[in-house]
């Protein structure tokens, strides 16, 4: 089977984990699957050529058994940002193919409701999933927003990312402390810059003073950037202390080596906590968005979840924390895992499902 796979193809390296995930899971079923790679908007490399247009669906009529729209955050729109997939609607009344949306979600701005659309975003939206053979969404709040659309015939499916390993849940003595940094546009933001200057720079200052605490009790750390953007205010913030010890995995593959060698992970990215999640890494993970909280609130994670907004957080980060490290993590990440082998379940029954109905 031939597939063209539309997916956000930027620098952010958590992008490249969904893609990964979806192919496994694809794998799954159909083992010798041929992925043809396509950008889904203009944020990533390719300046042409990218999106569902007429040439591009001309393309996947000649060429493809299968397209398939799955990304991270795709339903998530903005400020001179419609929404995350680039459509030529009148170009969908060609499609000859089967088209899957897989593991999408919504988003927000720092500590942000869900975000609404406009009316173009949600006709857009609407058509892309009336077309579609099988809609898969990531997390409870992407159901229920699309619900709030007038969209009934997604179903939760999990972050394909999540199951990309599918190793048991684990909790070593040995390996580093991997603390991720969060996003650039939480340290500076103008769309949401009273929120940002308050609750955003505190959130990387309680990181850096959490990572020097931990470095002071003899723990090995590893800072990780997911975006050569986020790269130069970690130097900055880590300053000397950290010489060396801060990293930008250039490859998904360069990023699974760094978070298989981790005892124990502390981020501000989604996709971190996804694919340790799906190593069977403990993590404690900073809620920063809705795309935190919908991964949070669909494996009911807020134990290891942190919230700016609420309380003393950087108290929280430390608590947590030292909770993540103390011997008696381990029963309650097995119970976790547990739950993140029932969705694997699920989200495989969806796609074996929906692969039936086209053969």
């Amino acid at each position: 089977m031939r597939i063209h796979h539309f997916y956000p193809k930027t620098r952010n390296v958590g992008d490249h984990f969904v893609q990964r995930g979806i192919e496994r899971m694809m794998r799954e079923i159909v083992p010798r699957a041929a992925f043809e790679l396509f950008n889904v908007n203009n944020r990533g490399e390719d300046e042409t050529g990218y999106g569902l247009t007429r040439s591009t669906i001309e393309r996947a009529n000649r060429e493809a058994d299968l397209i398939v729209v799955g990304g991270s955050n795709l339903y998530e729109g903005g400020y001179r940002w419609r929404w995350g997939v680039h459509l030529e609607t009148d170009a969908l009344d060609d499609l000859r193919v089967p088209l899957f949306l897989v593991g999408i979600g919504t988003g927000s701005n720092f500590l942000s409701r869900p975000h609404r659309p406009s009316a173009r975003a949600k006709s857009e939206i609407k058509l892309l999933n009336d077309c579609a053979a099988f809609s898969g969404v990531r997390d409870v709040l992407t159901c229920e927003w699309l619900q709030r659309l007038g969209v009934s015939r997604a179903e939760l499916m999990g972050d394909p990312a999540t199951f990309i390993f599918n190793h048991p849940a684990r909790l070593d003595s040995g390996g580093h402390i991997l603390i991720t940094m969060p996003p650039l546009r939480f340290w500076v933001s103008r769309r949401r810059f009273w929120a940002v200057r308050r609750h955003g720079r505190a959130v990387f200052r309680a990181v850096v003073s959490l990572a020097r605490s931990l470095l002071e009790a003899g723990h090995e750390v590893v800072v990780a950037c997911n975006d050569p953007a986020d790269l130069s205010l970690a130097r900055r913030l880590f300053g000397e202390w950290f010489t060396g010890r801060v990293v930008c995995p250039q490859s998904p593959d360069e990023y699974f080596r760094l978070l298989s060698g981790s005892r124990a992970v502390v981020t501000g990215r989604l996709h971190t906590a996804v694919v340790a999640f799906s190593l069977g890494i403990p993590f404690v993970l900073i809620d920063l968005d809705q795309r935190a909280r919908g991964f949070v609130e669909t494996y009911q994670l807020g134990d290891w979840s942190v919230t700016p907004s609420q309380g003393d957080f950087e108290a929280q980060l430390r608590e947590r924390t030292e909770r993540l490290l103390s011997d008696d993590a381990l029963r309650e990440w097995e119970l976790l895992v547990q739950k993140r082998e029932i969705m694997y379940e699920r989200g495989m029954g969806l796609l074996r499902g929906a692969f039936a109905r086209i053969n």
